[in-house]
């Protein structure tokens, strides 16, 4: 019987398993979980799905594990290397795993510290928000940006440019102005971090992050969770 690991987050919902060896993997809208599932029976046959996510318990399951212990696994079976803490950053919560103490903090208060801030940034400037990272590079000089609430910063946008920086420019400072928030959460003693989740993508968060600590991005930062659910049930040996 083939595991699957399912992660259903606030935004979207993950489905890997192995196949030959290697990683296979599908991505949806969260609220398509039951097609996404119905689609991973159809290509397997018969599964054992464990679950993670905000919405663990609440979808078709045979297992459930916290995001804390699906991260800690899938990063370690990812990146066969030791890291001091995962910043795991999704579209409505941003999570801090301090791996050393096995403990964790989480911002789920406000926007501007989740994926969902950038998706407002780029609906603002009209792009893709996959551009961002690419337009990070491109700027020649860093505003500070200083509002830490995602409405206040449109109106502090508005003003950066009429001060006369460019697009660039502001994405570049919105990326530190993001990480400074996060960065309290993160262990002072971490010097190695791991970042996942689908914001870890922006090339741009993983530069500002580059200038603090050790920076390191599993090739696909957003199915980790969903590939920890198999790491850590095969090490149960259920």
């Amino acid at each position: 019987m083939n595991i699957v690991g399912l992660d259903v987050g606030s935004t979207t919902a993950k489905a890997v398993w192995l196949k030959n060896g290697k990683i296979s993997f599908k991505i949806v809208s969260t609220h398509n979980w039951r097609s996404l599932i119905e689609e991973v029976k159809k290509e397997l046959g018969d599964v054992k799905i464990v679950s993670t996510g905000y919405f663990r318990k609440k979808v078709e399951h045979d297992f459930t594990i916290t995001e804390i212990t699906a991260s800690i696994y899938g990063v370690k079976d990812l990146l066969r290397r030791d890291i001091d803490a995962i910043v795991d950053i999704g579209g409505q919560d941003t999570k801090v795993v301090d791996v050393k103490r096995n403990d964790f903090k989480m911002n789920d208060k406000c926007s501007a510290g989740t994926g969902a801030f950038f998706e407002l940034v780029a609906n603002y400037f009209k792009i893709d928000v996959k551009e961002l990272g690419k337009l990070h590079f491109a700027s020649k000089k860093v505003p500070k940006i200083n509002s830490t609430c995602s409405v206040f910063a449109l109106s502090e946008i508005v003003s950066k440019l009429v001060e006369g920086y460019s697009k660039e420019d502001i994405i570049r400072g919105l990326h530190f102005s993001f990480i400074n928030r996060i960065i309290p959460m993160i262990p002072k003693d971490a010097k190695k971090i791991a970042l996942i989740g689908g914001v870890a993508k922006n090339a741009g968060i993983v530069d500002a992050f580059s200038r603090y600590f050790k920076v390191y991005v599993p090739k696909e930062p957003q199915i980790v969770n969903a590939y920890g659910c198999i790491a850590y049930y095969e090490k149960l040996g259920l």
